[in-house]
């Protein structure tokens, strides 16, 4: 599934005045005209195939504003949930389809971590080797991002052998300029299998929260990172048992050097950065950055190119990251264009975007910034790290590695992939933590996006083509009623825009709906199956305007909603691609006398009868062997468990 984009140029959205409210993050080129220009096919692009939207992959010539867009990689070792699409490739496809609508220069690249101790831990419990697990849940991440409509130019995986090879060339550069060194530290180590083991291995009570089953390097719950011996009561994973420390030699990664330098870059331009990674990231640098081992006792990752490291590997944290900077490499490569990548890294005017979830933050606004840093003082920094809070389910963070969450891939089987996107742009947790709920996602599915949007355009469609032959009648003259929708139009367009470019997703969706509400509004209040009877002529203008506004939005709707934008732009009778469409251009009129192809209504009604669900489906009801029983330290009515639910233990309170 690798698709290129397409690339134009165009001229800024906002009007002078917009600007002057608030200046754009992209620098803007105020003397650009809008270029008409055809495709200009790459020697590669036969061999990528379109994805299910039958987008063609091509490149055109000269662009505004180079924008990178970096997509979190999902471990491949199980299927992903919602809460993972709402907060990264969700999110990063309706940007980069903006930036390309605006024909900027667009490069959107991601992938499959196939290294994470998820793989290994899944791997040890099926007793297969991790290639395996990593290979099948791979390639069910790119199905199931390709079903969703999500364009990634490249979508690629960490087991390559052109990654593998970068990364260590990061390494051996970093160290060469003594950013990395060997130390001894101590690390867990289970008495029963004889090894070290890795920190997700190792499971306990989280010191900062108190959550009872945070991970040996960090907790699912609040955030923090932690080193296993931190968790009280840590248990190995696997046996229950309590591991010992042990002394173990490694490499660390003087991230300690780089804390002034991350302070100032920290401090200055970060207006548009959301407040909660802003506070993540600034407190992290308050409290003082320390060294971190980068190099673990494992025989599944990318190896250490140094004499004596043959049992160990790089760890997962420290290579994933450089993920961005190889796919964009990897991409040109394949391009014949090896030095290309260099165009988005060593150009200060280019703007790196992540998409992440905030358990990524201190990865992507700290370590990989000096990491970068390290390598080479001369490579762009992130411009912004966009990273959403958390997608809850049952009040608890959805999780792949507890198994707990809202399946894409059952999900997608169900759903129409415009009404998952919809709903997580919808409660997308851009700044606070939100619930999934079916009740809501039903709601809001049916109330909102075929409500309001569905049948405002459904309603113009089949009474134009019932009344009017089948085709976009003419507009004579327009009233005030007709010139008020036209400007709502333009208005609602800047919203929408202006929200887009600082990542306001959520906000951005509103002002798209809001147009439709305003159509359906018109259409009731100019009530064309009465004016038809009585004037023939203006009914026409009135639906050749409704027609106009649909036209709009399935121009502003197609970065959030790609398939049933290209549905609705098909029904308009359009033979072209809605997606290749310039931003501006839904602005533009609709054709007089253009025919329609009007089908079935672009969105159906969720009813969740259909699930035969009952309120006994939503707990997870398990039966349990109590192992331990301690008294809580803080309360002298209420207990502290460790129970045995089969293969995995935890811990509870009980009174």
């Amino acid at each position: 599934m690798r698709a290129l984009l397409q690339h134009h140029r165009t001229t800024s959205h906002r009007s002078p005045a917009h600007r002057a409210i608030r200046p754009s993050p992209i620098r803007q080129n105020l003397q650009a005209v809008i270029i008409r220009t055809g495709s200009v096919r790459t020697p590669w692009a036969e061999d990528l195939p379109a994805n299910g939207l039958n987008e063609p992959p091509f490149l055109d010539p000269p662009r505004m504003a180079k924008i990178l867009v970096c997509v979190a990689w999902p471990y491949a070792s199980g299927p992903r949930h919602l809460g993972h699409a709402v907060s990264t490739f969700i999110p990063a496809d309706i940007f980069a389809r903006y930036h390309r609508m605006k024909r900027d220069e667009v490069l959107m690249v991601g992938g499959s971590d196939m290294h994470g101790t998820p793989v290994t831990v899944r791997a040890d419990e099926e007793g297969v080797p991790p290639n395996v697990i990593a290979e099948r849940y791979h390639a069910l991440h790119e199905r199931n991002i390709e079903q969703l409509g999500v364009r990634y130019d490249l979508y690629w995986n960490t087991a390559d052998p052109h990654h593998k090879a970068w990364v260590q060339e990061i390494f051996l550069a970093l160290k060469a300029k003594g950013h990395v060194y060997e130390a001894v530290m101590v690390s867990p180590f289970c008495t029963t299998d004889q090894r070290f083991l890795p920190d997700r291995y190792v499971e306990g009570t989280c010191p900062h929260c108190g959550f009872p089953r945070a991970r040996g390097d960090q907790c699912e719950n609040c955030g923090n990172l932690l080193d296993p011996f931190e968790l009280k009561d840590p248990k190995c994973k696997i046996h229950g048992t309590t591991p010992i420390p042990k002394e173990t030699r490694h490499f660390f990664f003087r991230l300690s050097a780089f804390e002034k330098p991350l302070a100032k870059w920290a401090a200055k331009d970060k207006e548009h950065w959301r407040h909660h990674v802003l506070t993540f990231m600034r407190s992290w640098l308050r409290e003082g950055l320390k060294d971190r081992p980068i190099t673990r006792d494992l025989d599944w990752g990318i190896e250490v190119p140094v004499p004596g490291y043959e049992t160990k590997r790089i760890y997962v944290w420290f290579e994933a990251v450089m993920g961005y900077l190889t796919a964009t490499r990897e991409w040109y490569r394949r391009g014949n264009q090896p030095d290309g990548w260099k165009d988005f890294w060593y150009d200060p005017e280019a703007r790196h975007y992540y998409f992440v979830g905030k358990d990524n933050i201190v990865f992507h606004a700290i370590f990989w910034p000096a990491i970068l840093l390290g390598s080479d003082a001369k490579l762009d920094l992130p411009y912004d790290v966009t990273a959403t809070q958390y997608l809850n389910f049952s009040g608890e963070k959805m999780s792949a590695g507890r198994g707990k969450g809202v399946w894409l891939s059952d999900l997608l089987e169900r759903f129409d992939p415009d009404q998952l996107r919809y709903y997580g742009v919808a409660t997308m947790p851009e700044t606070k933590d939100t619930d999934f709920e079916w009740e809501d996602f039903a709601q809001r599915n049916n109330s909102e996006l075929l409500a309001v949007y569905g049948n405002f355009v459904h309603r113009a469609l089949t009474f134009a083509d019932k009344n009017f032959d089948h085709a976009v009648p003419a507009a004579y003259f327009l009233d005030a009623a007709d010139k008020k929708m036209i400007r709502a139009i333009e208005q609602q367009w800047n919203k929408v825009g202006q929200n887009l470019e600082y990542v306001h997703l959520k906000d951005a969706m509103k002002e798209a709906i809001q147009l439709a509400r305003l159509g359906n509004q018109y259409f009731d209040q100019k009530a064309p199956w009465e004016l038809i009877k009585k004037d023939r002529v203006a009914c026409g203008t009135v639906l050749h305007v409704a027609l106009r506004v649909g036209r709009s939005l399935a121009i502003i709707m197609a970065p959030f909603l790609p398939f049933s934008s290209s549905r609705l732009w098909r029904a308009l009778g359009y033979d072209t691609d809605v997606h290749a469409q310039t931003w501006d251009e839904a602005l533009e009129d609709v054709p007089t006398g253009q025919a329609l192809r009007v089908g079935k209504p672009l969105f159906t009604k969720i009813d969740l009868s259909d699930t035969k669900e009952t309120p006994a489906d939503r707990f997870d009801l398990r039966v349990a062997q109590i192992a331990d029983v301690q008294e809580h330290p803080n309360a002298d009515n209420l207990y502290i468990l460790e129970v045995d639910i089969g293969g995995e233990r935890r811990q509870i309170v009980a009174g």
